[in-house]
């Protein structure tokens, strides 16, 4: 299973097209969860209507991290399943999520991020490795002054995890599971 988490603060603007893209990629997400962070502007309201499960934050001072620590260790999922981490502005090209599903058949690759996106960021990740960071970190995502895809790229590659390289629009995926063009991580 798919399940999509979309952080989210004030983003009433752009929530709706966020969860409505994801529901036309041409391998959907079984859900979409919204983690309103303290909202504000409808977000919560505007989720709901395009759909979307909706979980509010309970205390965070630690903003988008924060958030993502508190969905993570709220939506239940198995070992196998696969997270897609997204920003609330984030638009994945329509293929993103059948071209990662491709990548992640090499059982050692733990992430597979998307370098173009309209808006924000995604990865899609597999809650495996999210389990293996907060066993050794404490947390899933790190709450300090360096968060972000960047800091959770650290954390998996430093639990053993390796990272694809970022799917483009236009990456053609070979057989193999990795883009046409890319080096992998010895």
């Amino acid at each position: 299973m798919i399940a999509a988490i979309i952080t989210a603060h004030d983003e009433a603007t752009h929530v709706e097209h966020t969860v409505v893209a994801l529901r036309h990629q041409t391998r959907p997400p079984e859900r979409i969860v919204v983690m309103s962070d303290a909202s504000t502007d409808g977000t919560v309201d505007v989720a709901l209507h395009a759909g979307a499960e909706v979980l509010l934050t309970v205390d965070d001072c630690n903003c988008k991290a924060g958030a993502l620590n508190q969905a993570l260790a709220t939506v239940l999922l198995g070992p196998d399943d696969l997270v897609l981490v997204l920003d609330a502005d984030a638009e994945l090209p329509a293929g993103f999520l059948a071209r990662a599903l491709t990548v992640l058949r090499d059982r050692n690759v733990g992430a597979v991020a998307a370098r173009r996106t309209t808006g924000g960021g995604a990865a899609l990740i597999r809650r495996r490795a999210l389990d293996d960071v907060h066993h050794a970190f404490g947390r899933y995502c790190d709450e300090g002054p360096v968060t972000g895809q960047i800091r959770l790229a650290l954390d998996l590659e430093a639990v053993g995890w390796r990272l694809s390289a970022p799917l483009d629009v236009d990456d053609e995926v070979t057989g193999l599971g990795v883009p046409a063009g890319s080096a992998r991580a010895a």
